[in-house]
């Protein structure tokens, strides 16, 4: 595709890596929260709107170095967080028009109900942004509130009235269920109460306990505990459910009605190469991937003062790129080619037996039910 997110004074890339296929995938990190949720293992942290004019223009400056490094031709841009709804407007839309797509690039933009405004929503819709994904998570007082959401469900009705007014057609909602506290009855309503709303995407995660959150520490310490069973109804509700609306679950954890599945995020799932800006953002590139590290400080001072942001990097082998591609693959309803495990064909057809799985044309996939046990699975093939 020859449509690239680029000002039209660039210079020609230059890749340093022979053979190195061009970049179609664009992530920005925006690392500001109003709070920090405690379930929450993102790097995001609290911060000025003088910070956040700050972090735009060392972003603009990472921008500039890869843009000058590698053959990138964006066919989906994602501004990820924290919560890049936040951004001042005068500098999201600096950082916007630097990297400003093409109607045909499919371009999100992560928001929490109480930061979208009318003002924002028909500037974001001017700058080329056509996909929002709001962080709903629930619909139910109590949840939110065990959640640290400072949104309440009238903001959700609200917000998605100010992104219709905006033009705004494909909106996603992002739900989370096994929370504590929360019944089954209680995510039949949110899930009923979302549909009633027709976003074009709904994404249903459960809850994981994340190392460093007060989360993970209240379950260590037996506040909370995981309740398997439970989790496991919540995800056949919300399938049943979505599916019963005419949303298809093309990922264990995401639906959409026909045409509107995430582009960026199957990219992931594909395996494709990926480029990360903002602390903490990661990438991939051929057989090399880097995370720049945690700290928008450092992060900031360093592209100021002219030098690479500071980050890890690792090599990859072709052997863990297949492995990769073929985890994230049996999540997704697309499957894998059958090839990729024909040597393990005994265990290929027991769990077709068990109806966990199914093989056409060539394609080896999971059911719905499969699905649950997608990383078990996954791991008699790698």
């Amino acid at each position: 595709m020859a449509l690239a997110l680029l000002s039209s004074a660039r210079r020609e890339p230059i890749d340093p890596y022979p053979g190195l296929e061009t970049v179609r995938h664009l992530y920005v990190h925006t690392p500001f929260c109003a709070t920090v949720c405690p379930y929450c293992a993102f790097y995001v942290h609290t911060g000025s709107a003088a910070e956040m004019r700050s972090f735009v223009e060392a972003l603009l400056l990472e921008w500039d170095r890869l843009r000058r490094t590698y053959p990138i031709a964006a066919r989906t841009l994602y501004f990820g967080g924290g919560t890049p709804s936040l951004l001042p407007l005068d500098a999201f839309r600096r950082l916007a028009e630097a990297l400003r797509p093409w109607e045909s690039v499919e371009a999100t933009l992560e928001a929490n109900p109480r930061t979208v405004t009318p003002e924002k929503a028909a500037a974001w819709r001017e700058l080329g942004i056509g996909r929002v994904s709001l962080g709903v998570q629930s619909l139910d007082p109590a949840v939110l509130r065990t959640l640290g959401r400072r949104h309440r469900p009238r903001d959700v009705e609200r917000t998605m009235a100010v992104l219709r007014e905006a033009g705004f057609e494909n909106i996603n909602v992002d739900l989370i269920f096994g929370v504590p506290g929360q019944s089954i009855a209680s995510w039949k309503e949110t899930l009923e109460g979302v549909i009633a709303m027709a976003p074009a995407h709904i994404s249903a995660y459960e809850l994981t306990y994340e190392e460093d959150t007060p989360f993970f520490e209240a379950r260590a310490a037996g506040v909370w505990r995981e309740d398997e069973e439970r989790s496991i109804a919540m995800y056949r509700e919300a399938w049943s459910l979505l599916e019963a609306a005419g949303y298809r679950q093309y990922e264990i954890s995401n639906y959409a009605r026909p045409g509107r599945e995430c582009l960026h995020n199957q990219g992931y799932w594909m395996g494709d190469d990926y480029l990360g800006l903002g602390p903490g953002a990661f990438s991939t590139v051929g057989l090399r991937r880097w995370q720049n590290r945690r700290h928008t400080g450092r992060y900031v001072a360093a592209l100021s003062a002219g030098r690479e942001p500071p980050r890890e990097e690792e090599g990859l082998s072709e052997e863990v790129r297949r492995r990769e591609r073929l985890m994230l693959g049996l999540r997704t309803s697309r499957g894998i080619p059958y090839s990729w495990i024909e040597g393990e064909a005994e265990r290929a057809r027991a769990l077709i037996g068990q109806g966990l799985a199914e093989l056409s044309d060539g394609t080896f996939r999971l059911t719905p039910e499969g699905r649950l046990l997608a990383d078990g699975i996954a791991g008699l093939f790698v």
